[in-house]
């Protein structure tokens, strides 16, 4: 997987081969493998159950952000409060409900109540009138009255009440595993709960359903539908389907949404009584440390009064929440689809360390997909709530986030490794051409080296160029005289070189030979070795005055320039290289350099006819040249000062 042995890397130029830490065969099957690998284990993940605490937090956020619903008008709320408790047991020494109830329930009955629903114990026996006086009062009005399984105990009103032909309901809930009440009521009675000698009793808030829609088909003339709860799934109230052990749709809590009024109020006759005409009431403890539960809408504990309220707003409104979490294969499924596409998208590694910003390109590649695939999702959850569906949120998210962070650990693992490679490579660049080339040439190899990787024919230009009488001017100078004087001399020829970027093949005792042309390609490399020629001896010219001004010799140069084909490319050993051009071009060049006795700048006729008259010359000599069969006509370049700037 990772590279072992270059088998090339007995050749001059296996530096150049392309070393990333990760090469395409295996990026492309990491790339396939991982993603599924990352879905199963999330999928798995999903359907064990083993995330269902985070999946209920992310419920309750989003049931926070959506906030309050409007609540159903037929639902009025009575709280037994503390006020209320203080200011009804004013001539008593504790507070008795019961000897409060009949007057309660005789206000609502007036004010128009269809069903009154007490979320209250009323098992046991009282005092004989107050128990009388109550059960007089729910014979007149269509009362429910709470009962419950609990501990081993059934708990139910007392007889006298049952006998008054008050009807029942079940308030037992279920709490999810952290203690958070989110669901409608799991079973639709206690005789389908598993508990020994239960009695069909129906739960609570179903029970005020069916009663105020009963009245309402009665008060328009239909006979209204029976409530069939013996399946042990849903049941059917009035064309409205609850689904037993669903997530509840929470409208509103205390004081947010449902009209609510206190006991006090009500017995005092304090109270608005148009809402209550006409509704479903519903009394229940404000205060109660047992009936406080809590409910996905608030951080805070909630009277057990307001989930009925929750349950019965959601069966009037007919208003479900559509609960995926509530299949755990389908959320295993959509979890392991979700995180095998973001899989897909962050395990697709790409070669950015060959980039030129490659770490901000992964950044932004990552960025992107994180608000793509995070934002997105949570943007789709978000909407689906808003309409009643509720997606799984935590194994999606975090399938995603295994994902990205995986993907992007490795991928930067990669990028770091294949870096330092290309680094080094960068290096060895540097050992090889810092010294012959123009800093925006050794870039540019630098950044495309496949311009040297491979020994190649190129039509060039060389120019050579010698001190001339060299050998009479050095045996006057000791040998650190004689080095310090080549030593500014090529500095300042050098200059004229890299200004028209020139690469410099070689020094030769006190001659120079640079090419034009490569590495680089240069489609006027003729022009370029012409300008350089003349930059020479204008750089030659400055060093000189600079000389006289020390009481040194001045120094003249000859320089020859040819153009031809050659053979460009590394030549030596894995151990010891250079690059260099080798041919009968630069054979040529070198022998019309030698030419130069006089200081000329020498061009062959090739270069002549190339320059087309950009550059004057003349007509020199026609010579024979060693090596050659044939004349060669010569021409002199004319030497000004207007046209010896360099390019």
């Amino acid at each position: 997987m990772f590279d072992a042995m270059d088998r090339r890397s007995q050749f001059p130029d296996h530096y150049l081969e392309e070393r990333p830490a990760l090469r395409k065969p295996w990026r492309m099957g990491i790339w396939l493998c991982m993603p599924a690998l990352i879905a199963i284990a999330f999928g798995f993940l999903a359907s064990s159950g083993v995330l269902d605490w985070l999946e209920f937090k992310s419920i309750d956020i989003r049931f926070q952000r959506r906030g309050v619903l409007v609540t159903d008008p037929r639902i009025v709320v009575v709280e037994i409060d503390e006020v209320s408790r203080r200011e009804l047991t004013s001539n008593q020494r504790r507070f008795d409900l019961r000897a409060q109830l009949d007057d309660a329930i005789i206000a609502l009955a007036d004010a128009g109540a269809v069903v009154i629903g007490i979320d209250a114990w009323l098992y046991g026996r009282g005092d004989d009138t107050t128990d009388s006086e109550l059960a007089d009062a729910i014979r007149e009005a269509n009362v429910v009255l709470a009962r419950t399984y609990s501990a081993g105990l059934n708990i139910k009103p007392a007889d006298i009440f049952i006998e008054a032909e008050a009807l029942q309901g079940v308030v037992n809930v279920r709490p999810d595993a952290d203690g958070v009440l989110r669901r409608i009521p799991t079973h639709p009675n206690l005789g389908m709960a598993d508990i020994p000698g239960a009695e069909q009793i129906p739960h609570f808030a179903f029970v005020l359903a069916w009663m105020l829609l009963a009245e309402e088909e009665y008060a328009a003339g239909r006979e209204p539908e029976p409530a069939d709860f013996s399946q042990a799934d849903r049941v059917a109230l009035m064309g409205r389907t609850v689904e037993y052990g669903r997530l509840l749709n929470f409208a509103a809590g205390p004081g947010e949404g449902f009209h609510t009024t206190t006991l006090a109020d009500l017995i005092k006759g304090r109270f608005d009584s148009a809402p209550i005409d006409g509704a479903a009431v519903l009394i229940g403890e404000a205060r109660s440390i047992q009936d406080q539960l809590r409910m996905p809408l608030s951080d805070r504990l909630w009277p057990g009064v307001y989930y009925h309220a929750n349950v019965l707003d959601q069966i009037l409104q007919d208003r479900p929440l559509r609960d995926w979490p509530h299949r755990l294969n389908a959320v295993a499924l959509l979890a392991a689809v979700v995180s095998a596409i973001a899989g897909w998208y962050f395990w697709f590694l790409q070669p950015w360390w060959e980039r030129r910003a490659g770490w901000l390109g992964m950044v932004a590649y990552f960025a992107l997909g994180a608000a793509v695939f995070v934002g997105g999702w949570w943007y789709a959850c978000e909407r689906a709530f808003q309409s009643g569906i509720v997606l799984p949120m935590a194994a999606p998210m975090l399938g995603i986030a295994a994902a990205m962070l995986s993907g992007l650990a490795v991928q930067a693992l990669i990028t770091i490794i294949s870096a330092r490679r290309i680094a080094q490579r960068s290096r060895q660049i540097e050992s090889l051409f810092g010294r012959s080339v123009s800093h925006q040439v050794l870039e540019a190899i630098k950044q495309d080296p496949q311009h040297i990787a491979r020994t190649e024919l190129h039509e060039v230009t060389v120019l050579f160029c010698d001190i001339r009488g060299f050998t009479s001017v050095s045996t006057k100078l000791s040998p650190d005289q004689v080095a310090q004087m080549l030593n500014e001399y090529f500095d300042a020829i050098t200059q004229a070189v890299f200004a028209n970027d020139g690469f410099i093949d070689k020094f030769v005792g006190d001659e120079l030979m640079a090419v034009f042309g490569v590495p680089l390609p240069q489609p006027d490399h003729v022009l370029r070795a012409t300008r350089s020629a003349l930059a020479i001896k204008q750089e030659l010219a400055d060093l000189n005055k600079r000389r006289i001004g020390r009481g040194e010799t001045p120094l003249d140069c000859g320089v020859g320039v040819h153009c031809g084909e050659v053979a460009a490319g590394h030549i030596g050993t894995a151990e010891r290289a250079n690059y260099t051009v080798v041919g009968d071009t630069v054979n040529m060049a070198a022998r019309i350099e030698g030419l130069t006795k006089d200081g000329e700048i020498l061009i062959s006729q090739e270069v002549y006819e190339k320059l087309e008259g950009a550059i004057p010359a003349r007509s020199w000599q026609t010579v024979t040249l060693r090596g050659s069969d044939r004349e060669h006509r010569l021409y002199e370049v004319v030497q000004s000062a207007n046209i010896g700037n360099r390019a």
